[in-house]
């Protein structure tokens, strides 16, 4: 054992009656304010991880009805930022200042602190001062594994229960608040899309009784049926690719530039070639229909018509079925948060913790005390070994309480 530290076991156990009347009476003055301050009573709350709901419908064409309808993609009908998640979502909202104001004003949690009568006059002084103590006992976190915590400490353990259960309500209701919005939307766009696939049906349906009637009914034959199977094909392909490349330009869904314009050139080249074939053009040498030089230029009008009849039939009664299938998530709105664990009683108090209390109080009284004589045992035997040194020091101490007298002195 060192020199310094068989000093300073001598210097502890000479002074060892100081060490124990001091510990004696800094701990009997903890334990006593441990007892006098009031418990506190900690809720937790667990939600589990919110899922993105996706939006039902029919498909046509390999693509959504729901993109036919404009509908947006993502859990609350808004795109998020990168690296973001519905579950830091939900805890930005659940730490908001209007949750907050709601949540303060509708549990009477101003009254407990006694703010109601104190401002009377200054009601949006008591609802800060409310503010700034509630954000002390409320927490709402996104733990490492997605889900949302939510502590609510007060003195009363059922009151903690009332404050979580208004918590996540009001998260609830924002966020069906949201979704309805977005339903609505949804709803809208799909009544808008129905409208102009209705006026699109009734002005091909037109055109055809026009075509028939002047050249009257064209029975197809193989050549026909195979132009007519080969234009419904493309005009799907083309409707589905300029949709999905203007979801993507839309912010609607995700994707790149390069993805975007690689789908902007297949919809131009399958446009195109879908007004070749009607056109009964050929490119070269290579024919864009079968057979379709020795067509009639009537039984190809013929084929072009049919086929824009049948697609605006089927984009019209799928959006039909789309258009009920909204009204009905519209009228139907459950709630989406999936509680794991309630809020309900803690079984006992969160604060104080007094054990740890005396332990901390009763290490941090010892390093004190062990450095305050340590310290006066070193000042002391410099006193005596260095006699010189100390006489600095002593006369800067005189210097010091002269500079105090000087300064009384000028303000009589």
């Amino acid at each position: 054992m060192s020199n310094k530290s068989v000093n300073f076991l001598y210097t502890l156990l000479k002074n060892r009656i100081f060490i124990l009347i001091t510990l004696l009476i800094v701990m009997s003055i903890t334990v006593a304010i441990t007892y006098i301050i009031s418990e506190k009573f900690t809720v937790t709350t667990v939600i589990l991880p919110p899922e993105e709901p996706a939006s039902p419908g029919m498909s046509l064409g390999g693509l959504s009805m729901g993109d036919f309808a404009g509908f947006f993609s993502g859990g609350m009908g808004y795109s998020l930022p990168l690296m973001t998640t519905l579950a830091d979502v939900y805890s930005e909202i659940l730490n908001s200042r209007t949750l907050i104001d709601n949540t303060i004003l509708t549990t009477g949690y101003i009254d407990s602190l006694d703010f109601t009568e104190k401002y009377a006059e200054q009601p949006e002084v008591a609802l800060f001062l409310a503010r700034k103590q509630f954000k002390k006992n409320f927490s709402a976190s996104v733990t490492s594994s997605g889900f949302i915590q939510i502590e609510v400490t007060t003195g009363n353990p059922l009151y903690s229960v009332e404050i979580s259960e208004r918590v996540v309500f009001l998260l609830d209701s924002v966020n069906t608040s949201i979704i309805l919005a977005r339903y609505r939307t949804n709803r809208q766009a799909t009544e808008n899309q129905l409208a102009v696939s209705n006026a699109a049906l009734e002005n091909t349906t037109a055109s055809i009784l026009a075509f028939e009637s002047e050249y009257g009914t064209i029975m197809p034959n193989e050549e026909v049926e195979q132009i007519m199977s080969v234009l419904t094909e493309m005009k799907g392909r083309y409707i589905e690719t300029t949709l999905m490349a203007r979801a993507i330009r839309n912010g609607i869904r995700s994707g790149t530039t390069a993805q975007v314009l690689e789908l902007e050139t297949t919809a131009l080249a399958l446009k195109q070639s879908i007004d070749m074939i009607e056109e009964g053009s050929v490119s070269g040498e290579v024919s864009l229909g079968p057979g379709i030089r020795n067509l009639s230029p009537a039984i190809v009008e013929y084929a072009r018509l049919q086929t824009d009849f049948e697609m605006q039939l089927k984009m019209t009664t799928a959006l039909q079925l789309q258009l009920e299938q909204a009204l009905i998530q519209e009228e139907n709105i459950e709630s989406s948060l999936r509680i794991l664990d309630p809020p309900r009683h803690p079984g006992w108090k969160s604060k104080p913790k007094r054990l740890y209390i005396w332990i901390e109080v009763l290490l941090l009284t010892m390093v004190f005390i062990s450095a305050f004589l340590y310290s006066k045992e070193r000042w002391l035997i410099l006193c005596k070994e260095d006699p010189e040194a100390w006489n600095k020091w002593n006369e800067l101490k005189q210097e010091i309480k002269g500079d105090f007298k000087k300064k009384s002195k000028s303000k009589k």
